[in-house]
């Protein structure tokens, strides 16, 4: 009996220690969230803006490539 005793507060002691490994498994991933957010945004931010250059980029040689191909229309 005293064997069920020990073995039943032992068990209880461990999920008690499961809890707070869970919770804090929880606030780790949720710290990693926010870093991998913060990186990517960093990271993004200059692809986005050298997106936009390279469509004004493309944008100006086809209104040149246009112009030129009506002056030789003429």
């Amino acid at each position: 009996m005293g064997l069920y005793i020990v073995v039943a507060v032992m068990l209880i002691v461990v999920l008690y220690h499961v809890i707070f490994i869970v919770v804090d498994a929880r606030k780790i991933a949720k710290r990693i969230e926010n870093l991998t957010q913060e990186v990517e945004a960093v990271i993004m931010k200059p692809l986005s803006m050298a997106d936009q250059v390279l469509e004004w980029v493309v944008a100006f040689f086809q209104e040149k490539a246009a112009e030129h191909e009506k002056k030789h229309l003429k």
